[in-house]
């Protein structure tokens, strides 16, 4: 008996050192800089990535003279295949062919920047960590061999759904739109009910695995800074490997864990955010949910409906003292 218990934890304990040694030399992967040497670039970034079924690595010839070799490096997943296409692969591999003769000389990476793709974000990285990072958020890698710097281009692609009326919070009369799972598409959302240069979207990562990113919603001049010094210092004690949901950041920032009322609000629709925000509060938009996180929660909230912004004040307290009551 006591012999198996033994067998099994020395097997735990060695299970555990094995995954330590791989994730340190994934991380000793990741950490260096990248090498002139594009063949070995690239086997470091496919012993970080593993088998993934959705990494692809495109390698092929371009330039003046078909001179240069490069690789593209991408997850299928993340990724518009037509804007790569279009963008991207066509302009490397056909238009830098018909640079002028007194033009070759000067052909570099920074060419290939400014002139060759017809896109409106385009950086330049040097270490294997920034490529991984930036790729697992829909990012393109450009790596040209010879040189020790690479390229990242933003595309903004993989599977999004629609924008549909949200099904947990339906009205009668107000607009029929509600979050999506998808960041941008959500501040955008809310740009279109506040136009206003003083709305703020501050980020930030949270998340050793899965590196969410979180974006704190106010209005400068509006929003008490207390308020949202506050919230940034919440958010940045938050040590954990996962936020999947928003539920996971409301736990953490909440008032009262214990308390039967809640003291983080939470909506699916953007006007009732927008609303939120006008009134001086701070939104919590975090990548991959449409549940937006509101502070500070009142109360009386809780017995108010999105529909009381588009009723008569008087009628809306009527409605909102009987819900009290009952």
């Amino acid at each position: 008996m006591f012999q198996y218990i033994k067998k099994q934890l020395q097997a735990m304990k060695l299970t555990h050192l094995n995954t330590y040694k791989e994730q340190k030399k994934i991380s000793e992967y990741s950490a260096s800089n990248l090498s002139q040497d594009l063949h070995k670039n690239l086997e470091d970034i496919k012993t970080i990535f593993g088998s993934s079924y959705d990494l692809t690595i495109r390698e092929f010839d371009f330039g003046p003279q078909g001179n240069f070799k490069g690789a593209l490096v991408f997850l299928t997943s993340m990724i518009d295949k037509t804007f790569l296409n279009e963008s991207i692969i066509k302009p490397l591999m056909f238009d830098t062919r018909f640079i002028e003769k007194e033009e070759r000389e000067t052909f570099n990476i920074n060419s290939i920047k400014t002139t060759m793709l017809s896109v409106d974000e385009v950086y330049t990285v040097a270490t294997i960590n920034e490529i991984i990072e930036r790729c697992l958020t829909g990012y393109i890698g450009l790596l040209i061999s010879g040189l020790n710097e690479a390229l990242l281009i933003g595309t903004d692609g993989g599977e999004t759904r629609s924008l549909d009326e949200p099904k947990t919070e339906t009205v009668v009369r107000g607009p029929r739109l509600g979050f999506t799972e998808n960041l941008l598409t959500n501040i955008s959302l809310l740009r279109r009910y506040i136009r206003n240069s003083n709305l703020t979207f501050d980020t930030t990562i949270i998340g050793r695995e899965t590196k969410t990113a979180v974006c704190i919603a106010y209005i400068k001049g509006i929003a008490n800074p207390q308020l949202i010094d506050e919230i940034k210092r919440r958010l940045d004690r938050i040590d954990t490997d996962a936020i999947l949901e928003s539920g996971y950041i409301e736990q953490y920032i909440e008032d009262a864990p214990f308390s039967i009322f809640s003291t983080v609000g939470n909506n699916e629709r953007p006007d009732a955010v927008a609303a939120k925000i006008l009134e001086g509060r701070a939104a919590l938009l975090i990548n991959g949910t449409p549940f937006v996180l509101t502070v500070p929660l009142l109360f009386i909230e809780s017995f108010a409906s999105t529909e009381d912004y588009y009723s008569r004040p008087y009628f809306t307290g009527i409605v909102r003292m009987t819900r009290f009551l009952s």
